[in-house]
This record gives structure tokens, C-alpha cells and sequence, in this order.
């Protein structure tokens, strides 16, 4: 990886940077709210003159500011627990806009999302389809579902993030799927109101979205021969942002969307990484620099517990350190230096990026690290008993407070003896 001035940096000027890490301190989250409304708006304009929801994967940043602002734009909500529900209506998301995914809902938040009556509930198993009818019945309502097919396709991503091939523990298969609907339709509890697939995350075309759809569109030419005739079709998400870019266009997707919008039926997207991974950077300051063997470490206040990705999936996420020159004048130049980035966090996987060319760096300077918008607070831990960063917005052109920064007061308030 080498070191480069990002265009999304445009949107994070060096005085805004410094200024937010003055004032809230470090590690910081700090987001743009004219590029997330930007990226939000690039799903918009896709996918106009069609009857498209598009609803906002709440797992890859449940920050209610930054919510807030997706749902502003119309937007639902895909949420895959109780708490991601909660937070969602929270935000201000319609409750008949949100959708509840996920393989292990327990009853209660079954319950929860029956009572609040959420658009549906994506079933991931027949056991959970009982419990579903269980709960529905207990409750005297009929329940609004869907059923999340596993496609058996490969988009080609990373393994932790591939959730539509055999053998994954999401969705099920096509025959085991007709059998629910067939036992849904028999039941008296059931509205079958959707069709689901999701196939993994940071997908870069359109063709394995093509692949996936065209079969699920087989499948729901199947179903009407039961007279099953879903509403929604639901896509899933997974459109890719690069680290350092803003996503490209989800032309693809409608592209890939055809097979539905001939059959007349409703869209469902559930859009999360790709809006909110390019308006955010985190924040952290140098406290060390050090030699070990060949390897040269900059030691900085934020570590994995802040920001996972680097440790849990390789990712590899653009180093910007403000106030020094561009990547391109320090091209070929000898005082560039191959550096990791390392927290304070007692663990070897503690790394925020590994192999980086960076110019001269000094204690106390600010290491920023690109597209952290996404899975960084909302998979942040107190880890080592450190307290979770500040989050921060940038709103014309000036700092809004969105989470303040935890204290280890907060850490322990949940202890009781």
C-alpha cells in the first residue's frame, strides 16, 4: 500500500481534521454529512422511476446522527437484532419501512418486532418460521414475512463476508424454502410479503448480483404455482466502496434488478458499508515511534478495539497524515519509510495498517485512517478497558458532537456488586 492524498479528503480539509481532534480528542471518528447524503443520493438517482425501498443496513454504523440523516432521505432499515431495531426507530425510520434479518432472533425479539410492526421479519430457517407462527399466534396477529434464499453464489469477497454460497449459515436452499412457503400458506398466521437474498459484502460488479437473481426470479415463478405471489423482492446489499473512494454508481444493480422489475414487483436494498464507509475517517495521534528487527512502528492512541477491519478481515485502509505532502512528491524520495501502524492494545493483531510508505512522521502528529465510516464504532469494543471513541460530523463546515467519547465510569456502570 502506498501512501496517497485520497480524493475524499477533499471532503476532510486538514483544518477541520486537526481542529476535531483538538476539541474531542483521540481516537476520533469524524464524518462528512455531505458525503454521506452524497452517496445516499447516488442509490437515488440509480434506481429512479422504479418502485424501490432501499433500506439502510443498520450493522454497519447504528450512530442515531448519522441515521438520522439516511432516513431523512426516505430510507428504511434492515436491522438483524433487537437493538438494531430499537436504535433504528430511534433514528426516526418508519417502522413499516424496516425489515428484520438475521439467523438467530430470539422470541422476545420476535415479539418486539410483531408489536412495532415492522414491514417483515426474513426467516432463516423452518425452526425460526415456527417460532415465528408461535409468537404471531400467542399474539393474535398474522406476521409479515419473508424467506432468505441461499443462491449458491460466489461474488468472490473475502470469506467472512461471503453469505451466499452453500454451506454458509445464511438463508436456505430453494427446495427447503418452497417447503416453508408451502407449510406458511397451509398455516393462517403467514403474510408472505417478500422474497430474500443476500449474497456477501464489497462486491465490485454486477454479475454475481445477475446470477443470484436470476435464479431467485425461477423461484418466484415456482411459487405462483402455489399462489404465492410476494410483494417484495429484497436484493440485499453488498455494493463495494474501494478504501480511499466513494462508491461508483449501483447502475449494476438496477441493471441486475431486471428479472423483478419486469415481474412488476416492489425492490428491496439494503445498502449499509457503501454509504457509510466513505464519510467517515478515524482520528488517531502518534505517541511512539520504534525499530523492531526490520520492521518500523508507529505507535498510535487507536487500536483494534477502535477499528477491527484491519485485524479481523486484512483490510487495507488508506493512511493520511495532514500537514505533509502528497503521496506523489514522495515518490522515489529516500526519507520515505515503510511503516505498520500500531495501537496500545495488548494483542499482536493490533494494527490499523501494515506496510504503509509514509513521510517523516513525529510524535504527537495525527494519523488519519481512510473510510472508517463503516464497522468501525458499531464493531468497537472496551477491549483492554479502554473507552470507546467520540464520534463527530462535519455540517457546513462546522463540528457537530454526535457521541461523546465513553469514560471508564461508563465501562463499569453496568457491574453490580
Amino acid at each position: 500500500m502506498s501512501y496517497q492524498k485520497s480524493s475524499l479528503l477533499r471532503f476532510f480539509p486538514d483544518g477541520i481534521i486537526k481542529q476535531a481532534a483538538e476539541r474531542f480528542g483521540t481516537p476520533l471518528f469524524l464524518y462528512s454529512r455531505e458525503l454521506l447524503e452524497k452517496q445516499a443520493d447516488s442509490y437515488i438517482k440509480a434506481f429512479a422511476g422504479t418502485d424501490t425501498l432501499f433500506c439502510y443496513a443498520m450493522k454497519a454504523n447504528s450512530t442515531r446522527g448519522l441515521c438520522a440523516v439516511i432516513a431523512a432521505k426516505g430510507f428504511g432499515a434492515d436491522v438483524v437484532s433487537g437493538g438494531e431495531l430499537f436504535r433504528a426507530l430511534r433514528a426516526g425510520f418508519p417502522a413499516e419501512k424496516i425489515i428484520f434479518s438475521g439467523v438467530g432472533k430470539t422470541e422476545d425479539e420476535i415479539r418486539y418486532a410483531l408489536r412495532e410492526n415492522i414491514l417483515f421479519i426474513n426467516a432463516e430457517s423452518f425452526e425460526e418460521l415456527r417460532l415465528i407462527e408461535n409468537v404471531a399466534r400467542s399474539m393474535g396477529k398474522k406476521v409479515r414475512f419473508s424467506i432468505r434464499l441461499n443462491p449458491d453464489v460466489d461474488p468472490h469477497t473475502h470469506a467472512y463476508i461471503s453469505t451466499g454460497k452453500s454451506g454458509s449459515k445464511f438463508g436456505v436452499s430453494f427446495d427447503e424454502a418452497f417447503e416453508m412457503y408451502r407449510y406458511a400458506a397451509a398455516s393462517g398466521n403467514f403474510v408472505p410479503a417478500g422474497v430474500h437474498s443476500h449474497i456477501g459484502s464489497q462486491i465490485s460488479s454486477g454479475g454475481p448480483y445477475k446470477t443470484a437473481e436470476i435464479r431467485v426470479a425461477e423461484f418466484i415463478d415456482r411459487l405462483s404455482s402455489l399462489g404465492i405471489n410476494p410483494e417484495y423482492t429484497d436484493m440485499g446489499g453488498g455494493w463495494g466502496a474501494a478504501e480511499g473512494f466513494e462508491m461508483k454508481s449501483p447502475s449494476e444493480l438496477r441493471e441486475a434488478a431486471e428479472p423483478f422489475l419486469r415481474r412488476g414487483k416492489k425492490l428491496i436494498l439494503e445498502p449499509g458499508r457503501s454509504i457509510a464507509a466513505p464519510c467517515g475517517i478515524l482520528i488517531s495521534r502518534v505517541l511512539y515511534r520504534k525499530r523492531s528487527g526490520s520492521r518500523n512502528y508507529i505507535i498510535t492512541d487507536g487500536g483494534m478495539n477502535d477499528f477491527l477491519r484491519p485485524s479481523l478481515y486484512g483490510a487495507e485502509h488508506p493512511v493520511y497524515i495532514p500537514g505533509k505532502a502528497t503521496g506523489e512528491n514522495y515518490v522515489g524520495k529516500t526519507e520515505n519509510m515503510l511503516c505498520d501502524i500500531a495501537g496500545p492494545v495488548c494483542e499482536s493483531a493490533d494494527f490499523l495498517a501494515r506496510n504503509v510508505m509514509l513521510p517523516p512522521v513525529e510524535q504527537g502528529e495525527l494519523a488519519v485512517l481512510l473510510s472508517a465510516g463503516a464497522y468501525g464504532i458499531s464493531m468497537s469494543s472496551n477491549y483492554n478497558s479502554r473507552p470507546r471513541a467520540a464520534e463527530v460530523m462535519i455540517e457546513n463546515g462546522e463540528l457537530k458532537l454526535l457521541r461523546r467519547r465513553e469514560t471508564v465510569q461508563d465501562i463499569i456502570s453496568a457491574e453490580v456488586c
